[in-house]
């Protein structure tokens, strides 16, 4: 289920206002033809400011007002900020880190499986549910919680329920546990399931795994949780969803490492994401797309973007233009709203200078008139472009396991790469994401469950935990034809991280053609062979050899005088396998190659011009034209169209200029 509507709106919160103007700021929602607004998370503290006084009538002037002006609204649990007299009555509800309690003032940093926290949360979350029936017209969803994390808790009762889990999964075979974690190392063994050491103190790099991934399932149980409560108050067309957010690198980056996000979604209806991106010269719709793709893997469907900046960072004030062709990137992903932080700028706390619609004197300014054009622009197409269908023949393997795997065990296996972001798993998997976007091939993220027989080209971005039965879905898809990608660091460990003892890749060497026991740090080491690549080798070596029977094409190898008898890039059959770490030219040659190999056709077109492409409601193709610079790009039409703007025919051949962040829309058949 999601909603018929496409929603354009922004989150709002009145008691954040230096006095209440609710009527002025619906008044200019409405007149920058908004529809809905996101509220509630973050008000706990307001509804019951002393423990069992409540006191709804902010959220029901609220909600009594955006009835009156014809506002839907997405209402959140209030439960990922929670009042100062919880922590004083029960401090266990604070998270216990592996730095010790933390302190209370802070989002996000609640032990979310204590029982008393769950007591007063599930209270004020029935009481609220149950004050907002009258308003059930105008409400059209609810967010679970608010990008949830798990606060890295690592108190004596979190840990007891792991190691319970541990327990249950091994049967109580507490042999079979030591055995698959390595756990005689340095005499870490477990006695018993009572005695369980605590994780805080392991050496053990499965074990903390096995522990993250452990606290991910927690946050996965808590939004089921969550909905298990709003169910028995719902009504049937009213949806449920969650504002999922990425790796952070001072913006939305890559895949969230603390939420395994696919498993988490099942309680929702539709997925719900945040994304927030540099802007100015910056601008390159590279986040917006990857957010995107993450978003619709999540249901195979639509998505909500519930959070996006209009202003954001004193660094990403917006020039003229970029508000639209940002929102308009987004609709072009296949989002069914473009939603932001926030209505307004606030005047005091820790995001004084993260920018809303409106500055600090709280006037319409230049971003609210841009997007008041853009609101009219969408209320007269949103059959056109809202909640767009989306195809790929491409697609790139996500992994949540491979990700801490890497952060536990750094590519030159020791200390010194940990929080150096370069060689990460993000950053590796961003080079191969971002060659697609910037050569036009849309690229849908899929995980190792989904089934992959709809894809021609499948990219494997260091998968450096893959279990037997996602190795097996591997060789399924190749079987069938498929052209696979397999990156450094693939096929290494099991899914608890331990090192595979056979040759690596592990079951693939057959499929690979080649295979390697050695590999290094490279050092100023170039290219040789067929392909074009121009730059050095990055992050490892993988000292691939062909196998003396039935062994792979040598693509590339290394001019090196002593690595030179290794493959850098090697291929049989429709399986090609990376084994260094390329940089953003040479990641972009073995891609065309790969693609021109299974038949894909690349697209003249390449950004900062990017072409993005779906299907509407009205089963017409739409396609998107936009332009990510400071200088006009030139385009050349590729089939029939009618401008969506102007309603003009344009014919194959016909070449068009994009004006600087500029874009063009065409409907097609």
């Amino acid at each position: 289920m999601k909603p018929e509507q496409y929603l354009f709106g922004c989150a709002y919160y009145d008691e954040y206002m230096p006095s209440s103007r609710i009527d002025k700021d619906f008044k200019l929602m409405k007149d920058a033809h908004m529809n809905v607004i996101r509220i509630a998370e973050s008000t706990w503290s307001t509804w019951e400011q002393r423990e069992g006084e409540f006191d709804f009538s902010s959220l029901l002037n609220m909600l009594e007002k955006a009835r009156e002006y014809g506002l839907y609204i997405i209402i959140g649990t209030p439960t990922y900020a929670f009042p100062s007299w919880l922590s004083d009555m029960c401090p266990e509800v604070l998270t216990e880190t592996s730095s010790g309690r933390a302190l209370y003032g802070h989002r996000q940093l609640i032990d979310i499986t204590n029982e008393t926290y769950r007591k007063y949360a599930e209270r004020v979350l029935r009481k609220m549910l149950d004050i907002i029936k009258p308003y059930n017209n105008i409400i059209i969803g609810y967010q679970l919680d608010n990008e949830t994390r798990s606060g890295g808790a690592m108190g004596k009762d979190i840990q007891k329920i792991f190691a319970q889990q541990m327990k249950e999964k091994y049967k109580g075979d507490l042999g079979a546990f030591n055995l698959e974690f390595g756990m005689d190392y340095w005499s870490n063994k477990v006695p018993s399931w009572e005695a369980f050491p605590d994780v805080r103190g392991t050496i053990n790099g499965s074990l903390r795994a096995e522990y993250k991934a452990f606290l991910r399932d927690v946050i996965s149980e808590f939004h089921a949780w969550l909905k298990g409560i709003i169910d028995e108050y719902r009504t049937p067309s009213q949806f449920i969803t969650h504002n999922f957010d990425f790796s952070w690198v001072g913006y939305s980056f890559g895949m969230q490492p603390e939420v395994n996000q696919a498993q988490a979604a099942v309680s929702c209806d539709i997925a719900g994401v945040d994304i927030y991106h540099p802007t100015q010269e910056s601008l390159t719709g590279a986040e917006i797309a990857m957010g995107g793709a993450i978003g619709r893997s999540l249901k195979k469907d639509n998505y909500l973007v519930l959070e996006t900046e209009a202003q954001g960072r004193p660094s990403w004030t917006p020039f003229p233009g970029q508000l639209t062709l940002q929102a308009l990137s987004h609709i072009s992903s296949g989002a069914g709203s473009v939603m932001y932080w926030h209505w307004h700028s606030i005047h005091n706390s820790y995001e004084t200078y993260w920018k809303g619609i409106l500055s600090h004197n709280l006037k319409p300014n230049k971003p609210y008139y841009e997007l008041s054009e853009f609101g009219k622009f969408m209320e007269e197409h949103q059959e056109d472009l809202a909640y767009l269908n989306k195809t790929s023949d491409v697609a790139m393997l996500l992994d949540n396991r491979s990700l801490t795997g890497i952060d536990e065990f750094p590519l030159n296996g020791e200390e010194a790469y940990k929080g150096d972001s370069e060689y990460d798993y993000n950053h590796m998997m961003r080079r191969w994401f971002d060659a697609c976007y910037r050569m036009n091939i849309e690229t849908d993220f899929v995980y190792a469950e989904d089934d992959l027989s709809s894809y021609k080209v499948l990219i494997v971005p260091a998968l450096y935990s893959a279990s037997e039965a996602t190795i097996s879905k591997l060789r399924e898809f190749v079987n069938n034809g498929g052209h696979l990608i397999l990156t450094p660091k693939c096929l290494f460990s099991n899914e608890h991280l331990k090192v595979y003892h056979d040759d690596q890749p592990h079951g693939f060497t057959d499929l690979t053609g080649a295979t390697y026991d050695q590999f290094t740090i490279p050092q100023s080491v170039g290219f040789k062979g067929s392909l074009h690549l121009t730059g050095k080798a990055e992050g490892i070596i993988e000292f691939y050899s062909p196998l003396s029977s039935a062994g792979g094409t040598v693509l590339s190898s290394y001019d090196h005088p002593y690595w030179g008898e290794y493959a850098a890039v090697i291929r049989k059959g429709t399986v090609t396998t990376v084994g260094c770490i390329l940089d953003e030219h040479d990641t972009s040659e073995v891609l065309s190659d790969v693609l021109a190999n299974a038949g894909i056709n690349i697209p003249d077109a390449s950004f900062p011009v990017i072409v993005k492409k779906g299907i509407n409601r009205k089963g017409e193709s739409v396609t998107f034209i936009f332009n990510y610079s400071m200088e006009p790009a030139d385009y050349v039409i590729t089939n029939d169209c009618k401008d969506l703007m102007t309603g003009d025919a344009c014919k194959e051949g016909a070449r068009i200029t994009l004006s600087p962040w500029g874009y063009k829309i065409y409907l097609g058949t």
